[in-house]
Order: structure tokens, then sequence, then C-alpha cells
């Protein structure tokens, strides 16, 4: 189970966190459970001065072969002992358990509070109950709200008397009230007691409907399943293995809608399957069917299969390739398409078959034998909306909850395939679809699926520049399909900043704010690209506005401050660092960019050492003098008041705690180190670069 972070919010913390619920969520697609499979259990206490416990869960009935979850207890016939309903997260979810077991001594109390002594359902009252000739002579129970897992037991609370020869009195303790005691009590009653009153002897309803066992039939397992699938899915690029050796791409016939099945020769229903179809290639010839069969002897764990004897199957069977092999990466692909059908991930079985119509899109997936006759019959779906594709998808009628039938999702095949490392296959297939779905674009909610996919091309397009005109293109093309999509703004954005195209990239998130002028977040990400590009005053601007309306954004007022100084405003810049240490003390860069403006200003007005002195010196002791950066900058506060030894040093220990390739933080430190040897100061430009 993932552990939500309670102090460490870094980064790394939070992308194990995530990590953590995602790697949960896998296992629940491929159906495993929180906890494992769990059965009912049901243990006898064997009594003794040592208590111990044996089961007794299949004796009594308990040990059915589910996934157990909740029980509660009740007496439904009111005959005096407990009853059971038990839920389970297989089926049946609920199931009923009648007590059977000889009658017992019982009495039972159902308490209501007043409101005023104590709550209506009188949660939390607490019964003693006080027996004559037993050798327990008290019994305690607690009315509880919540007694498992998503369940609630009866509030009637239950006693068993044993050898108990008569009840001496009832002491209720009412949640905030006084103890209440209650005589005359008799076994083999119901009572119901109102707080601060008597017992009233209450009588069950008679004319109950009685409940008719049942044994349990438990359906055979079957891993076969016909699902249809939502328009939009497009099949993905399949590879095939030739007699030589070398691969092939495979592309089905356009306009031809096509059968793909997977099998082997060691497979007995593949071939079952195989020979009945063999016996309808008419039918199939007549529909216009191309049926594509690819052998998998050589792939996973039975790579000893004869290929003499799968080149003699496929010749029988006549069938399109009926004797080639699938390379594997296909059959992944291939089993990606279809876990991303349903939540459910289950493995591709053997015989599996893909129903695709003459666009290449998927119609139905058929995992196990499936016949001739209902692979015609499925033909007619290929011109079916997505409202008649849901209809057919079932294996009844009823009314939905929701009229309007969606369309497939390509991306989560995408998805699957970057979860298994897989990330070129996941970029082939994203093109794959847009040449599939371009052609329909004009059809009702294409061009939102269409842009959904480009956007997620252009996402995964590897960061070497190489590929940047590729993830230009792609987003480019997500934003003229969805144009007021913000997700598309912003990444396409980013990608023309990266790629030097800093107006455009602010051409575009200024339309993104446009879009939703009440974003305040989008309006700090075009003051931040306003900043990369160096349009400072732009940048201001738009800070301004920002803060205006959230003036306790520390981050964004450290950002404005940076603006400042680069536009040559030191005494603003001052004020901007000062409001946002107020705001948000731990700000330690903040307080460095201060110091340093403070310590090194070339104005005498605006430079003041001491001031930059007492902030470099509480980083440097917040940081046990392990910073560089903030080691740097109290080497020039000392510099600047006149202390060149002292500076001297604290720039040698900032060199040291450099990795060996700083770049130019490292060169800087150096150059200000030989000012400090000569005692000389450092100043800042007057306007930085």
């Amino acid at each position: 189970m993932s552990q939500s972070p309670v102090n460490d919010f870094s980064g790394q913390a939070t992308l194990r966190y995530k990590q953590g619920w995602r790697a949960l969520n896998r296992l629940l697609h491929e159906d495993r459970s929180f906890s494992g499979n769990e059965r009912d259990c049901a243990f006898l206490n064997c009594g003794g001065d040592s208590p111990s416990f044996a089961t007794v869960s299949n004796v009594t009935g308990f040990d059915f072969p589910d996934d157990g979850r909740g029980l509660a207890t009740v007496d439904w016939d009111f005959d005096g002992d407990l009853d059971v309903w038990l839920t389970a997260r297989t089926a049946p979810r609920v199931r009923f358990l009648k007590n059977n077991a000889q009658p017992r001594p019982f009495v039972a109390f159902k308490l209501r509070g007043d409101g005023i002594l104590a709550n209506r359902d009188a949660i939390g009252a607490r019964l003693e109950l006080h027996l004559r000739g037993s050798k327990h002579p008290v019994r305690i129970r607690t009315l509880r709200g919540g007694e498992g897992f998503l369940s609630q037991s009866s509030n009637w609370l239950h006693f068993g008397l044993g050898d108990a020869t008569g009840i001496e009195k009832l002491v209720i303790r009412w949640p905030g009230g006084k103890p209440q005691e209650i005589t005359g009590l008799e076994a083999g009653k119901f009572y119901r007691i109102l707080a601060g009153k008597g017992a009233e002897v209450f009588t069950p309803p008679a004319g109950r409907q009685p409940l008719t066992p049942s044994e349990s039939q438990p359906a055979a397992l079957d891993e076969s399943a016909r699902i249809v699938v939502p328009p939009g899915l497009p099949l993905p690029q399949l590879t095939t293995i030739t007699a030589d050796g070398t691969t092939q791409p495979w592309e089905p016939k356009s306009g031809r809608p096509t059968v793909i099945n997977i099998w082997a020769s060691w497979c007995a229903p593949c071939i079952a399957e195989l020979t009945e179809w063999a016996a309808h290639e008419d039918a199939f010839t007549a529909a216009g069917v191309d049926i594509v069969a690819f052998n998998t002897d050589s792939l996973g764990e039975n790579t000893t299969s004869d290929p003499t004897k799968v080149a003699a199957l496929g010749k029988k069977f006549s069938f399109s390739l009926a004797g080639a092999r699938l390379h594997e990466q296909g059959l992944h692909a291939l089993d990606h398409l279809q876990r991303s059908v349903l939540d459910r991930w289950k493995p591709l079985p053997l015989p599996a078959t893909f129903l695709a119509d003459g666009k290449g899109e998927l119609i139905a997936i058929y995992k196990g034998s499936v016949t001739s006759a209902q692979l015609l019959a499925d033909l007619k779906l290929s011109d079916a909306d997505p409202s008649q594709r849901r209809a057919a998808a079932i294996p009844f009628p009823g009314r939905w909850v929701d009229e309007k039938a969606g369309r497939a999702d390509p991306q989560r095949v995408a998805s699957l395939m970057l979860d298994h490392d897989e990330a070129d296959a996941a970029i082939e297939y994203l093109d794959r679809c847009i040449a599939v779905l371009t052609p329909q674009q004009e059809q009702p909610g294409r061009k939102d699926q269409l842009g959904d996919i480009y956007y997620m091309a252009g996402l995964l397009q590897p960061a070497s520049s190489k590929h940047k005109n590729r993830a230009i293109a792609s987003l480019t093309a997500a934003r003229d399909l969805i144009p007021v999509d913000l997700r598309i703004r912003k990444a396409l954005a980013q990608e023309l900043f990266g790629a030097g195209r800093a107006e455009e990239a602010a051409a575009e998130m200024l339309a993104a704010v446009k879009i939703n002028s009440t974003d305040l977040s989008l309006k700090a990400d075009l003051a931040d690209l306003y900043e990369r590009s160096r349009q400072f005053a732009k940048a201001r601007a738009i800070y301004d506005e920002f803060l205006a309306a959230n003036p306790k954004d520390a981050p964004a007022r450290y950002r404005l401050a940076g603006v400042l100084v680069s536009l040559n405003d030191p005494r603003a810049a001052i004020q901007q660092y000062k409001q946002t240490l107020s705001d948000s003390p731990r700000t330690l860069e903040a307080a460095n960019a201060l110091a340093r403006l403070l310590a090194g200003h070339p104005d005498d007005a605006i430079r003041s050492p001491d001031e930059a002195l007492m902030l470099t010196q509480r980083l440097c002791s917040a940081t046990k003098e392990k910073n560089p950066d903030f080691l740097d900058s109290l080497a020039l506060a000392l510099a600047n008041k006149g202390q060149y030894p002292e500076a001297v040093a604290a720039a040698q220990k900032a060199i040291s705690l450099l990795p060996a390739n700083s770049g130019p933080a490292g060169e800087g430190i150096k150059s200000r180190l030989k000012l400090y040897q000569s005692n000389q100061p450092w100043r800042s430009p007057a306007s930085p670069p």
C-alpha cells in the first residue's frame, strides 16, 4: 500500500507515492485483491481456564470458495439464535446463513434513546446482564455503530443465557446519562427499552415470508469471452517472421474486413476452431472477409514445436499466413489492445481472435474459441454507431444510466505500452490511430478524439532536438482540432520555447490565458515564459496582475523580484524580496538573492553589507555550511565589509563543496575569490545581462 507523504513533500517522495498507487492499481486491474483471497472462517471457543479456539469453518458451512469481506449477525427469524449475512468480493456477493442449531435460552433487547439522555439510536450504550446460578454471572454487550468491514449487525442486543437459572437484573449505562436498572425480565423474550422507561415485551410480526435454502452452484471456470469494442480503436502494427527468419510488417487489405487469429499447433481448441472455420470458408469468401491466422509456436516457453508440422497445418487450413509466425512484439501489441478495452487485465489466451472492419478498426475480441457463425453475424457491426455497438456488447436488454454511448480510447493502448517500457510502440500506435481516424474527423466526437491522440503523441516524443519538430507538429495539429484545450496550448508553448521560438510560445500561452482569464496559474505560467524569453516588462505586468489577485503567493513574488532586478529597479526588487520573506520565511532562495543584491550592488545608496552579512550568516547556519551558493554569498558580504581573509575562507569552502564539473557557477566563485585575495570587493553589473 502506498504511504501518503506526511512531512516530506519533495519530488522524490511524491513520485514514490504516485508509483505506489500505480503499482496497486495495476494489481487490481490484473484481478488481484488488496489482501489476497480470504475465505470466511468460524472458530469455536473451547472454553476452559486458558481459552482456546478451534476452526469449525467446514462443519458450520462457512467454508465457501469466496473472497470474503463483510459479516453481520441478526436473529433474522426471531427464533432466539443469531443468523449470519455474508458479503464477498466474488459472486454470489451476498449470502444468508440460517442458524439451525438446537434452541438455547436467550434474551434480546432493542434500545431507543430519548434524544436527551442518549442519542436516538442509543449508540454507545452498555448493557450489563446479571444472571442467577451462572458460572459467569455478568454478561456485557455494547451497542456499536459499525462492527466490521462495511458491515453493521442488527441493533438488537442478543444474550445467550447458558445454564443460568434466571435473570436478576439488567443495568443500562446510557451514553451521557445515569445508569438505569431493570428487573422482572424473563428468558426467551424480546424487549424494547426507551431511555428512562421500563422494558416492553416485543412480539415478532406474523406472516413473515420464509427464505428458501439453496445450494450454490458455481459456474464452471471459462475464460472464453466475446467482447464488442466501441468504435475508434485501430489495430496495432503487426510483424511476421518469414520462413528464412526475416521480419516484415503486415497490414490488412484496405476495404476488406479481417479476422486475425492467434493459434498454436499444440493447442487442441485452436485446431478445432480453425477446422470449423475451414469448413465454412465459402461463407467467409462470400462475405468478403479475409482470415489471417498467425502461429505462435516459437513464442513463450513452448519453442520446440516442429516447423514442418506448423507449415502442414497452415496448408490444411489454407488461410492467409496460416503458417506464418507472429513476432513477439506484435503479440504484445495485441495483448495491450485487448487489455485496454476492459478494466480487467487478463492475459491473452489461446486461441484468440480479433475482428476488424475494412478501415482497420477493431469490432470485437474473442477470447477462446468462436464459431464462424458468430464472426459472420458480428460483421454487421462494422457500420454500427456507438449506441448499437454498446447494445450488442451485452447479453441482456436494459436501460442505460447514461444514454450517450462513448467511443474507444486509443490512448489507453498507448498507456499500457508505456507501462511496459514500449515507448516506441506507443508512438507508432498513436501514429496509426491518426492515419485511420483522420478521414473520419468530421464525424461527431472525432475531432476531440483525434486532438487528444495528437496531444499524447506530442508529449511522447523524445526530448532530443531532432524530435522537437515532430512534437511541435503533433501539438499544433491537436491545437487546431481542439483550440480551447488549455493542456494543449501549454504543452505547445513549452515545446516552442524549447525550440527557441519564444514569441510563438508566448502567443500560445497568451491564448490560453484568454480562454480562461480567471485561471491564475495560467497567468503565472505566462509571466514565467515572458521572463525566460527576456521580455521583462511584459513579465512584470503579468506578475503585478497575478499578485493583485493572489498577494500571498511567495513563489510568484520571488520571481517578480528577479524580474525587477533584470529591469534595473533594485529598490522595488528589495521590497519584493522582503515581502516574500515576510510571507514565507523559509524561502531561502529569496533570502540569498536579497543578500547578494544588498552586498554587491554598485550603488552605495542601495548596498547594505551589514544586512547582507546577517542574512548570509543565517543561511549558512541553517544549512550547516553545506550549501556552496550560500557560502559564496557570505564571502561576497564579508568582502564588501572589508573582511577579506574571512571572505577568502568562505569562498574556498564554497569551491570545495562544488562538484568536479561545476561549469559557470564554479568559474564565477573562483573569479570572485581572486578579487578577495587582492583585497577587492565584487560588484554586480548595474543591469545584469
